[in-house]
């Protein structure tokens, strides 16, 4: 019998916006297909004025539904309704209640063995109280950036608490293994990488692109760094004749994705006068993402930190070099044969290496560069990864 494990996410792709926390969902799936029987259990938030509030007091059962959640595998997700105005630690045991009420719906028709919290904000901390309640036993993986400082007092204790207390707590690069244990928490992260799956990503055969591409996937927050991303474009124009084209993948909208725009990157290129050379795409779905990471020449990452890098490393399965800052995590998959590391800020370096990988004295094989990613995080990889995680 397959072992039954109920997966906690902290976001996780739905109708309104499908590539938040995707994944989450294809990391499920893959395993739900090889020897797990996954469930996913995530509750919708939302923050109510007193009046809005007082009109859901009388909603006495948590509904479960999988209407609104990207299913396979099966996902449930819940509303969770508090008032703005509690103070933390009254709407935290609030959500806590709540998912505690979901979670006694679904055990009764479904009863997991192990709880899943991927990241501990806020999940981990769900799934330490489940489990106080269930005597389940519950590991975290986690995926965010991770400063506590960040956080009000009451989640940083409970978020301790989470980790401190799981059966097995993973971090998916050395550099997030290094920030959980920079906190002082008593524990031994061991190190999950993150599934990059080869069957949704390959190399273009063929390929001929009138423009140098370059390319890069974003979002307008500084810990992304985008105004260093748009100086390394200028500083390339200015020192480069070639002719080049940059993609800009990337929105402000986490919710809602038809809210999405790219106003805040189009601003940034336009003050550092490259906005001709820039075209931008708010919103693609993955088959386009596919598409624009087979099409360009190199994949471009300036951010300040990153857990993991999904986005580089997809570029990677489509066999394309990387330049990224020193920033964590995508460190783990960068080495002479895949890509070029500069200094977190640099954009003259990046501008350089820009030039040399146009003009060609930079060399790179599309194979070993999907190979290196498939053998470190490929499918087969990933199962094996798991199975250790989850054997306790």
């Amino acid at each position: 019998m397959n072992k039954k494990i109920l997966v906690i996410p902290s976001w996780y792709p739905n109708n309104k916006n499908d590539l938040v926390g995707s994944f989450y969902k294809e990391q499920a799936q893959l395993l739900n297909r090889n020897g797990y029987d996954i469930k996913v259990l995530y509750g919708i938030e939302h923050r109510l004025s007193f009046i809005k509030y007082l009109r859901k007091l009388f909603k006495t059962s948590t509904t479960l539904s999988t209407k609104f959640l990207k299913q396979d595998p099966e996902a449930f997700s819940f509303d969770i309704y508090y008032y703005k105005k509690w103070s933390e630690k009254k709407t935290l045991a609030h959500k806590k209640k709540q998912y505690e009420k979901a979670f006694n719906s679904l055990s009764q028709q479904w009863q997991p063995e192990l709880i899943h919290a991927q990241s501990t904000a806020n999940a981990g901390i769900y799934a330490y109280h489940l489990s106080a309640i269930s005597g389940i036993p519950y590991v975290i993986i986690e995926h965010q950036i991770f400063l506590l400082n960040v956080y009000p007092k009451t989640i940083q204790k409970e978020m301790v608490k989470a980790i401190e207390n799981a059966a097995k707590t993973g971090a998916v690069s050395y550099h997030q293994q290094r920030c959980i244990l920079m906190h002082n928490i008593d524990c031994n992260p061991i190190i999950t990488w993150n599934l990059m799956d080869e069957t949704k990503f390959d190399i273009l055969k063929n390929q001929s692109n009138s423009k140098f591409t370059i390319l890069t996937i974003t979002y307008p927050h500084f810990i992304k760094d985008s105004p260093t991303f748009f100086k390394s474009i200028k500083a390339f124009q200015d020192i480069s004749d070639v002719d080049f084209e940059v993609i800009v993948i990337g929105n402000n909208s986490f919710k809602d994705i038809t809210k999405a725009n790219s106003d805040t990157f189009e601003a940034q290129a336009k003050a550092n006068n490259v906005l001709d050379k820039c075209t931008f795409y708010p919103h693609l779905n993955r088959e386009e993402i596919k598409r624009k990471l087979q099409e360009c020449d190199v994949y471009v990452s300036t951010s300040i930190a990153e857990t993991y890098g999904v986005a580089a490393r997809e570029a990677m399965l489509c066999g394309k070099p990387v330049i990224s800052t020193k920033s964590g995590g995508i460190e783990d998959s960068l080495n002479l044969n895949t890509g070029i590391s500069v200094n977190i800020k640099d954009y003259k370096s990046i501008a350089e290496h820009l030039k040399k990988t146009s003009s060609g004295e930079h060399t790179f094989s599309p194979e070993i560069i999907r190979n290196f990613i498939i053998e470190q995080a490929g499918q087969k990889a990933f199962i094996k990864i798991m199975s250790d995680f989850y054997n306790l």
